[in-house]
């Protein structure tokens, strides 16, 4: 199965829209109410304000019957994140506090994923303006009720989704977490052999990066699965803008790489990397409609480069030093390849651009 339950949020970014939960997979109402699932991932994700130093409840379920179970996430003042679980007599509270001083601001990922055979559970929380990734391990984590997942599809007066909230999403397997593979299938990518699809790439295959086509050979590839809502929404990069000979479907997150006159001019750089997401409300780019979910490829080099995609410069697949930390490569697509096959990357390609920086480049871009 995977994902059981989506939000439906009609557009990317829209404060007003209204969350609906919908049931994605076949549902057996004929399951007895404390029939449990034992291992899955509940996954949230928020926007907040940069001068909200508020406290956030963004999503709670709390059903009373012959057992008590409740469910709930939220984000105090201080920028603590509590997820809390209760079912029956069985209390759990764990708290996560990513930064010292003010709370984050912008996208925020939460995941709490469970897995009660093996009595371990996972809170990741990800920020997308930054970057970066917190985790924290718990033991012994509670199962998710047969009635739980009911009341959330037929979101009953049982349950609650806090207006920070954009998206939420309930699937029955450990769902990875922090990288992001962000290229949709049938993407080209330029090879000594001429432009493949993405998905037709494997390990050991070549492809031709950067402006003098430099050769360089595929150490891994990944593949992901997601919710088509919020910032895993795919972005349609339009031609023939960015050099584009067709459009493209990418993640939010995929970079792109820009140069001219307005980057050297803004940044003292000859190029710079913008995620696709920072391209949206102009010509450059647009939301696109797709299925509840989407499959995302992407293709691991030993240095972090420029893959030549419908005649645009993308990067590959940046991983930083995540061979290092073997218990967050566990969390995530890449879990599966041994720590000494991946490789360590030092730093990006070129700079990339933070999104007020990226918003001064989209407005010298527009003014062409």
């Amino acid at each position: 199965m995977a994902w059981i339950t989506l939000t439906d949020v009609p557009t990317m970014g829209d404060d007003t829209a209204p969350i609906v939960a919908r049931l994605l997979a076949p549902f057996d109402k004929g399951l007895a109410a404390d029939q449990l699932l034992m291992s899955g991932s509940l996954y949230l994700e928020a926007e907040i304000g940069r001068s909200d130093d508020t406290e956030h409840t963004l999503f709670v379920l709390h059903r009373k019957a012959d057992v008590t179970s409740h469910i709930s996430v939220q984000m105090c003042e201080d920028g603590t994140l509590v997820f809390a679980r209760r079912l029956g007599e069985q209390h759990q509270q764990v708290s996560l506090r990513p930064t010292a001083g003010r709370p984050q601001d912008g996208c925020m990922r939460f995941t709490i994923s469970w897995d009660c055979a093996a009595r371990i559970g996972v809170f990741s929380v990800e920020f997308s303006s930054c970057g970066t990734i917190h985790q924290k391990e718990f033991s012994d984590p509670l199962p998710w009720l047969h009635a739980d997942i009911e009341a959330l599809n037929r979101r009953s007066a049982q349950v609650a989704f806090g207006p920070a909230l954009r998206c939420l999403g309930l699937s029955d397997q450990q769902e990875p977490v922090a990288i992001m593979p962000s290229f949709a299938a049938g993407t080209p990518v330029l090879t000594p052999d001429g432009f493949k699809p993405v998905e037709s790439l494997a390990p050991g295959d070549t492809v031709l990066t950067g402006d003098d086509l430099d050769p360089m050979t595929i150490g891994s590839v990944c593949t992901r699965d997601v919710p088509a809502r919020g910032r895993f929404q795919p972005i349609r990069l339009n031609a023939p803008y960015l050099g584009l000979w067709q459009d493209v479907l990418v993640a939010p997150e995929q970079r792109i790489l820009i140069t001219g006159a307005e980057v050297e001019f803004l940044f003292g750089q000859e190029a710079v990397l913008v995620q696709a997401y920072d391209l949206l409300h102009t010509g450059f780019a647009i939301t696109a409609p797709v299925g509840s979910t989407f499959r995302y490829h992407q293709i691991i080099l030993d240095q972090h480069a420029m893959l030549h995609v419908a005649g645009a410069q993308m990067e590959s697949l940046f991983i930083g030093h995540l061979r290092d930390s073997p218990e967050l490569l566990a969390t995530t697509v890449l879990k599966s390849i041994p720590p000494d096959v991946l490789p360590s990357h030092n730093k990006l390609a070129f700079p990339s651009l933070r999104d007020y920086e990226a918003i001064m480049l989209r407005a010298a871009l527009l003014s062409r």
